[in-house]
């Protein structure tokens, strides 16, 4: 055995090595045996770390910024998804109604634009197949003018005149001035049948006169307020289907009107909420027949509003006489 000397180190070295072996270094140093690390080789520096970690940093920030704006986005859609479902299913309800009923409670003719729709529910209310045939003298049967609660003639007022007045059915500080069903403005205020009264067509006849409204075989039977001749009165009154706008949100209100207690059953349900703007606009065809545009704005947030616009022409209801 013979031990290894540096040349700057004169004495042996604590690891002796085999006889006739040894290592010749290309560079003045010492060598870690065993570990294959030469103190001259080159590293990682601290900065390189630190813009390694800083690159890093700016792309997990900007694919973090990517998917958030991608959920953001999803969301956004799915929102405005929900809000095209909930438009369309109201606006189907409005318009399904309005194509089947037979009165246009408002807006009125002279009144033409609302945020109300108020039409007869056509319901029959004593089950011998008619709807709306013997009606009181109020719509609603509330006790109220016109409709209780509602701005029916659009003036700013509502329910004017009180119990007492509850015969005007258009909130115009005159009750039944124009006689109901025969199409014609009778009182020239820009409204068509607008009032309704317990003689429903305003003959003075039970029914029509000199008809047999019941087709039993006798003509003009009972009460001048029998409009359809069945020995009861005003137990089939018109019963109001109201869609209306309050707080942002979309309603639909029904009264209906049971003969058998004498008293209203009154739903009141809401449709959607995030309600901008319900429009209602009515209008007369060229040939006298009414049209009912409907458009409703729901507020979608930062992706935008939501309109739908939709038209019914009432099949039940009589042309006019303008």
């Amino acid at each position: 055995m013979r031990h290894f000397k540096d040349d700057e180190n004169p004495h042996p070295h604590p690891y002796p090595l085999p006889e006739g072996e040894g290592i010749t270094l290309p560079f003045k140093g010492r060598v870690r045996v065993g570990m294959g690390l030469i103190s001259g080789e080159k590293g990682v520096t601290l900065i390189e770390l630190v813009i390694v970690l800083l690159i890093v940093s700016i792309i997990a920030a900007g694919l973090s910024e990517l998917l958030s704006i991608g959920l953001l986005s999803s969301r956004e859609n799915r929102t405005k998804s929900e809000l095209l479902d909930s438009a369309n299913y109201a606006m189907n309800r409005i318009i399904s109604a309005a194509r089947e009923t037979n009165s246009v409670l408002i807006p009125l003719n002279a009144n033409a634009v609302r945020d109300i729709l108020a039409i007869s529910a056509m319901i029959d209310n004593d089950n011998d197949g008619q709807t709306d045939e013997d009606g009181g003298g109020g719509i609603g049967n509330d006790g109220q003018p016109g409709l209780a609660g509602f701005d029916d003639d659009g003036d700013g007022s509502t329910d004017e005149g009180g119990a007492g007045a509850q015969l005007d059915d258009d909130e115009d500080g005159s009750a039944d001035e124009d006689t109901a069903g025969d199409s014609m403005d009778n009182d020239f205020d820009g409204n068509y049948d607008e009032e309704f009264i317990a003689d429903m067509n305003g003959d003075g006849c039970p029914g029509v006169c000199g008809t047999d409204d019941d087709g039993d075989g006798s003509v003009d039977e009972g009460s001048l307020n029998d409009d359809d001749e069945d020995g009861s009165v005003d137990e089939d009154p018109v019963d109001p289907l109201i869609f209306y706008a309050n707080n942002g949100a979309l309603y639909e209100k029904k009264i209906v009107w049971n003969p058998s207690t004498g008293a209203n059953v009154i739903t009141d349900n809401k449709l959607i909420d995030n309600v901008s703007q319900f429009r209602v606009e009515r209008l007369l065809g060229v040939n006298g027949k009414t049209v009912v545009k409907v458009r409703i704005e729901l507020s979608a947030g930062e992706s935008g509003n939501v309109v739908f616009e939709s038209e019914a022409f009432p099949r039940m209801m009589r042309a006019v006489t303008p």
